[in-house]
């Protein structure tokens, strides 16, 4: 069963130019800190920089990373947690789930997914074959260097490590989930694949975010859109194959929240430890069978609602937190002016798009933290206390 996989990862390594995107996958027998240092020797030739003058700092933010252990934590069982982002991020992207699992006492490692962290043209020859590769290969790597495995992803990446979990369940202890992608958020994400070969990009502008890109090609959401079909459908017709934490914001404008919901309550849900908290602006406070309600409207903050990638932000992330120097304010890219008044707003409001959200700002800006992150984290690490000591 792992041979197919071996023999695809030294085709890659051996340099055939037919798989460029999977060039850039980690080799099931190649060391982690060689993997890294391969890439960013690719990097530095490869990337489109923001600030030519800090190429250290770009080529830093979009590497894999991990944290080991410290010296101080004692186990008899190597607890790892493997993380993979979502479509036009990077590792950078999970910096702080990361950090504070790994404050845990468990082994944390970040992947790339092919396409990412150098430039958005890059993703448009990019396949999911690419991407289930790389998740393979990590996989088969990471397991090597653990007794017990997790695996855990946001939006694409939250796809990609649930098909895995669902497809070979005795490797993997659990799954940990933020904002997940089991259906893009749009009436017409089936038009993708139509367009693909035709359109390269529905839109396209330079990124000045370091850590993601501006904009992605057809190609990719076409992928994207397939392999979301493709999880989705599996998941629900073989329920709770193994036990998930899933945090999501039902006013993602991402993903569609309410497909998130369907797989949770018919597939997920059925594992009697897996458990969700859900952010809503229209739902108060509260705790049902498997699922603690949150709610996210926070005038006190100017905060309406978590955006997709707010969920599983720190606040005090020097980048994208609430005292951050990157402000998101990508819905205004067509308008220079409005966009730069959106980056300079002082006491401007956040949340995901709305029209409700609007009206508190016209300058609202995308939200890129989430106010309830350490409260997150402690259920993340109580969910991996919990399903971990429960197989010894």
């Amino acid at each position: 069963m792992r041979l197919p996989r071996l023999l695809i990862s030294l085709l890659v390594l051996g340099g055939s130019c037919w798989l460029h995107a999977s060039s850039l996958v980690q080799g099931v027998t190649e060391p982690f800190d060689d993997y890294r240092e391969r890439l960013r020797l690719h990097f530095l030739e490869r990337k489109a920089w923001v600030d030519p003058s800090a190429q250290g700092v770009e080529v830093e933010a979009v590497l894999p990373f991990e944290h080991r252990p410290q010296e101080h934590c004692r186990s008899d069982e190597r607890v790892g947690v493997l993380m993979f982002h979502g479509l036009s991020d990077s590792p950078f992207s999970l910096r702080d789930p990361a950090r504070a699992i790994a404050e845990q006492c468990l082994h944390t490692r970040v992947m790339l997914l092919p396409g990412h962290g150098s430039k958005a043209e890059d993703l448009l020859s990019v396949s999911r074959e690419d991407w289930r590769l790389a998740v393979s290969n990590a996989v088969e790597q990471f397991s090597g260097e653990v007794d017990t495995l997790y695996l855990a992803g946001f939006s694409t990446g939250g796809a990609l490590v649930t098909e895995y979990a669902w497809q070979y369940p005795d490797d993997i202890q659990g799954v940990v989930l933020f904002s997940p992608l089991f259906k893009i958020n749009s009436r017409i994400d089936w038009l993708a694949p139509i367009l693909a070969p035709f359109i390269d990009w529905l839109d396209h502008h330079p990124s000045d975010d370091y850590a993601k890109y501006a904009s992605i090609p057809v190609p990719a959401i076409a992928q994207a859109y397939k392999l979301a079909k493709e999880v989705k459908q599996t998941v629900l017709a073989t329920p709770a194959q193994a036990p998930v934490f899933l945090a999501l914001s039902e006013e993602d404008a991402t993903v569609d929240s309410s497909v998130t919901l369907e797989v949770f309550e018919h597939s997920l849900a059925q594992h009697p430890d897996s458990a969700m908290v859900l952010y809503s602006v229209s739902q108060a406070e509260q705790t049902k069978a498997q699922v603690q309600i949150v709610n996210t409207d926070l005038p006190e903050q100017r905060i309406f609602g978590l955006a997709h990638m707010a969920v599983h932000g720190a606040p005090h992330n020097p980048y994208y937190g609430a005292q951050g120097e990157y402000r998101i304010c990508a819905w205004y890219l067509g308008d220079r002016e409005r966009y730069n008044e959106c980056r300079l707003a002082q006491n401007n409001w956040y949340g995901e798009r709305s029209e409700a959200l609007s009206e508190r700002s016209e300058l609202a800006a995308r939200l890129s933290w989430n106010p309830y992150f350490d409260d997150l984290m402690q259920r993340v690490s109580g969910f991996i206390a919990t399903t971990s000591e429960s197989s010894f």
